[in-house]
């Protein structure tokens, strides 16, 4: 039976005696400390719709991007672990959607209920704090309402082909504390007309555990352009106090308006799914733009039929007739003579060694796993997208290696609708986990990869966080950053942008969130796409405490421009920037990022002022991005000249050492 161990660090799990061994393994499967229960809030406030005017405008790649501040909420914990869906554009009405806890308090109005922020022109002006969901009642005992409301996700109803806004409903699914699965056990969802925000009119149902059904932490949502909305959960038992055992079955729903149009209504169904000892860390669902192909995706260890040499890893179940019927299990596998060939080769053969394979290792038999969390989109002809986290898996037992040089973010896809995989690495991460807060009150950031599309599934944009200053020990100095893609023509967007570089988001863009729909508006001249992808972070009020509240900022305005009707983009070495070395002065280790697509070496060599060469680097990586980290620790202080050669093109800059 799976269990969910609550109480144990995430970090030094699961070691492995090698001598050769120079990392050790963390444990592949999630620290799942989602259930735990925060402290409750000290004071009680009340906010209601307002019109916001808190914004900062900055330039970047010659346009203006704004920063908008909109809701907030009472703490950090509805939005921590796997990256859900909590941010919704929706390009046929020009509107987009946040969705989150309210401000604190320990009753009715407090944190536990659920509201929205809306905008119906493009992410410019928004109506912040439209309350849609109400706990149930007080409940003494535990110091929380009953049927708190909890790691709310939420988005944009459209029946099909309207084109109004005030058409539209805005919908929110979310789990609840009503003690009938432990503490947890109950889901609530409803609608609200997207533009009725003063007086907002939500429905409210509520769901508990019972028949069968145990409830606790969806982490898949979405809705299709036809109109209907689907989640997907695993089904929890209570195995006493913090654990819980998986029983083998998912809860999937799918959710439509009701005959009146006033409210949406849910119908479940129980789903045989792998086995009650196999885990599960995080699972999604999308859907093509017709709503008729979709995809489960289940990230999972499963031991009761391992995959040669793949330990955690994508298992789908595909419909093609809108979720009428699923097919049987997909196993996405990694590494063995039938594993994907780029995964494979991709790491040197230092990695390899430092995970603790032998010298003269076979590739072939060689471990993958993925962890901790993934994203999922469906492109214009039904292939899934599958990202996240690829390191080598641990030879001894089950785990991963999420270091730098060992772990790269991966765009997995399937060109012929789940049959055969491929992979481009897309970054290598510098950090993979960040913690904040302190005792008992730690909460997890992790790398939160999302994908998002056009809305016709033809450009797609994946996008990641990491920490990149020199001063970052973890993952705990946030920028987004983020690549296009082009569906029909396998290229991508040039180099990976760092999104809140330089603005005041730099450093600090917590939990930063995608949505699964990005706006797209034809630039006829330059026979562009302009695509702009709507992202939301958190801002701390009290820095590093995920207990206080909380603020939520839009970034309005980030575009990437996909060119229209090429036959190839060619990533070539013209396209590869390199970037000030940072931090500079440096006195440390100090990065230089090497971003743009190229399968030829990157050569990297640094001189001194006499042209004396005292440092030295070379990869041949394939990744959109990667990091030269140099320890100038035993350099002498001055001025220095570092060369970034690939192919026949050299780019020189200047760093300073302390």
């Amino acid at each position: 039976m799976k269990k969910i161990l609550l109480f144990i660090l995430v970090f030094g799990m699961a070691y492995t005696i090698s001598a050769q061994n120079a990392r050790k393994a963390v444990s592949a499967q999630k620290l799942n400390n989602e259930v735990l229960m925060e402290p409750p809030a000290s004071s009680v406030s009340t906010v209601v719709g307002t019109e916001t005017d808190d914004s900062f405008t900055t330039t970047q790649n010659g346009r203006n991007i704004t920063f908008i501040k909109i809701g907030s909420a009472g703490n950090a914990y509805g939005y921590y672990s796997d990256p859900r869906t909590y941010v919704w554009a929706d390009p046929t009405i020009n509107s987009v959607v946040f969705t989150h806890r309210m401000l604190g308090g320990t009753e009715m109005e407090g944190n536990s209920r659920i509201a929205y922020d809306v905008s119906t022109d493009g992410g410019t002006n928004w109506t912040d704090n439209v309350q849609v969901y109400t706990p149930l009642g007080p409940d003494p005992g535990t110091g929380y309402p009953l049927a708190a409301g909890r790691y709310p996700q939420g988005g944009i109803l459209n029946p099909e082909g309207n084109t109004d806004p005030a058409n539209a409903f805005y919908t929110y699914f979310i789990c609840t504390l009503d003690n009938s699965n432990a503490n947890w056990g109950g889901y609530a969802y409803g609608v609200n007309p997207l533009t009725a925000t003063d007086p907002a009119t939500p429905t409210q149902t509520n769901l508990t555990t019972e028949d069968g059904y145990y409830r606790l932490i969806p982490d898949a949502f979405t809705i299709t352009p036809q109109g209907v909305a689907w989640y997907v959960d695993g089904n929890y038992i209570s195995a006493g106090g913090t654990n819980y055992d998986y029983s083998g079955d998912l809860i999937l729903g799918r959710g439509e308006l009701n005959d009146d149009g006033n409210d949406i209504v849910y119908v479940e169904q129980l789903y045989s799914f792998l086995e009650a000892n196999d885990t599960i860390d995080d699972y999604k669902i999308a859907f093509s733009a017709d709503g008729q192909t979709g995809y489960i995706c289940v990230l999972s260890y499963v031991r009761s039929n391992p995959t040669p040499f793949t330990d955690t890893h994508p298992v789908l179940l595909k419909t093609t007739d809108g979720g009428e019927s699923w097919s049987d299990p997909i196993d996405v596998q990694f590494g063995g003579v039938d594993g994907i060939e780029s995964i494979k080769n991709y790491f040197p053969d230092s990695a390899i060694i430092n995970a603790g394979y032998p010298q003269g290792f076979n590739r072939d038999e060689v471990y993958y796993s993925m962890g901790f969390s993934i994203d999922l989109i469906v492109d214009e002809n039904g292939n899934p997208y599958i990202t996240g986290i690829i390191t080598p898996g641990d030879p001894g037992s089950r785990g991963i290696y999420p270091y730098e040089g060992m772990m790269a973010t991966w765009n997995l896809y399937s060109e012929d609708g789940g049959t055969t995989w491929n992979a481009d690495a897309l970054y290598d991460p510098i950090w993979f986990e960040g913690d904040f807060g302190s005792g008992t009150n730690i909460i997890q950031q992790y790398n939160r990869p999302y994908v998002s599309s056009t809305y016709d599934g033809h450009y797609l944009f994946f996008s990641w966080l990491d920490s990149d200053l020199d001063v970052a020990e973890q993952n705990d100095r946030p920028n987004i950053y983020v690549i296009g893609y082009d569906v029909e023509d396998h290229t991508y967007s040039g180099i990976v942008q760092n999104v809140t570089l330089f603005t005041q988001a730099w450093n600090r863009a917590f939990y930063g969130s995608q949505s699964q729909y990005v706006f797209a508006n034809l630039d006829e001249g330059n026979q562009v796409w302009n695509c702009e992808i709507p992202f939301v972070y958190e801002e701390f009020t009290v820095p590093g405490d995920p207990t206080e509240p909380c603020d939520f900022w839009y970034i309005d305005g980030y575009t990437l421009d996909m060119p229209v009707g090429t036959d190839e983009i060619k990533a070539d070495v013209n396209s590869v920037a390199v970037s000030q070395n940072q931090p500079n002065p440096a006195s440390g280790i100090t990065h230089i990022l090497v971003s743009g697509q190229t399968d030829l070496q990157i050569q990297l060599t640094v001189s001194n002022m006499l042209g004396q060469v005292v440092y030295t680097d070379q990869v041949q990586s394939g990744a959109q991005v990667h990091n030269f980290a140099v320890n100038v620790s035993n350099f002498d202080s001055g001025i220095y000249l570092y060369t970034v050669k690939i192919g026949n093109k050299t780019t020189t800059k200047k760093m300073m050492v302390e």
